[in-house]
């Protein structure tokens, strides 16, 4: 994958899951579409939002690099990109509507339990922050300078770099 298809996909991914989840937590606690206490809502959410926004903000500063050019490619097949952030999206969703239909009627039955939802919450956090940081990792490795002369070198009336 190109190295701005790889930005663009992440940067898209994690700013929506982190306004989208974080309104979510915050708007929709103890009702009927999110089954948990207002405390254990607030708990989810100081799990998830601050690795997130860390996610966003490293993404943003892939967006004001200029260490490698748009086109450079990443030695990275498709799925290391865009298999973990699907992934945890399902896995939140699945446990979201197992939380609000394991609670309807005559309440829990086969819901998770709040930590177990707070559990799935940190799995998700510790996937996409492992795969994330590999990915961003790889793209601002060391970069040999595109210029050798641009580099500067020590001044020659010096030895070893130490005025004398």
């Amino acid at each position: 994958m190109k190295a701005k298809d790889v930005r663009n996909w992440l940067g898209i991914y994690f700013l929506l899951v982190t306004g989208v989840f974080g309104a979510y937590l915050l708007l929709f606690r103890e009702s009927p579409l999110l089954p948990i206490s207002k405390a254990e809502a607030v708990d989810s959410f100081e799990i998830l939002i601050p690795v997130l926004l860390a996610q966003v903000t490293m993404i943003f500063r892939w967006f004001s690099s200029e260490e490698r050019p748009e086109d450079s490619v990443l030695s990275l097949p498709r799925w290391v990109v865009t298999a973990p952030p699907i992934m945890v999206v399902v896995i939140l969703l699945i446990s979201l509507l197992t939380l609000i239909f394991g609670n309807l009627g005559n309440g829990r039955r086969w819901a998770p339990s709040p930590d177990a939802f707070k559990g799935i919450v940190t799995f998700c956090v510790s996937i996409l922050n492992a795969s994330t940081v590999f990915i961003v990792s790889m793209y601002f490795r060391r970069v040999e300078p595109r210029n050798p002369q641009s580099v500067s070198e020590p001044d020659r009336r010096t030895t070893n770099g130490v005025s004398g």
